[in-house]
């Protein structure tokens, strides 16, 4: 599945931040996996409205920048994507609100922080950051289905 939220800035195969200036957007891609990206539009949009919205793994993002920090407003999440990289993921409901940060401190360190607003699964809103080393990262074609070798294990629909 898609590392939603803030597990896609805490992956091991890393990611790619491109400025699309053509359609006013930024994407973020993710290595590993399926290759998926997210779009954070930056042409000043609204959100949707979230009961004509479709949910998905990364939601609808909005994005400003104050000064060089990259501020991320996202909604309309499915419940389907792990939320953090621990194994028995966290929990979130379709009501995850995410209020991103991102940074770059220093030349070689890229500072994300995102708070959390659930209150389909949390009291009250949190946040948490953590530091990301910054490297000349190319991403490679990746594809986890190629010479897959346990077949018989792979259950479809019925």
């Amino acid at each position: 599945m898609p590392p939603g939220g803030p597990r896609q800035f805490h992956t091991p195969w890393g990611l790619e931040i491109v400025h699309d200036k053509a359609s006013d957007r930024i994407l973020v891609m993710s290595g590993g996996a399926n290759r998926s990206w997210r779009e954070i539009w930056m042409d000043n949009r609204e959100h949707p409205p979230l009961d004509t919205y479709t949910p998905t793994f990364f939601g609808h993002s909005v994005g400003h920048w104050e000064g060089d920090t990259l501020v991320v407003d996202t909604v309309g999440f499915n419940e389907r994507f792990w939320f953090a990289r621990r194994p028995t993921g966290m929990p979130h409901t379709k009501q995850l609100h995410l209020i991103e940060r991102i940074s770059r401190p220093d030349h070689d360190t890229l500072h994300y922080e995102v708070t959390i607003d659930d209150p389909g699964a949390y009291t009250r809103p949190w946040t948490a950051s953590w530091n990301i080393p910054w490297t000349n990262f190319e991403m490679t074609e990746y594809f986890c289905q190629d010479n897959n070798l346990d077949l018989e294990h792979i259950v479809g629909p019925q």
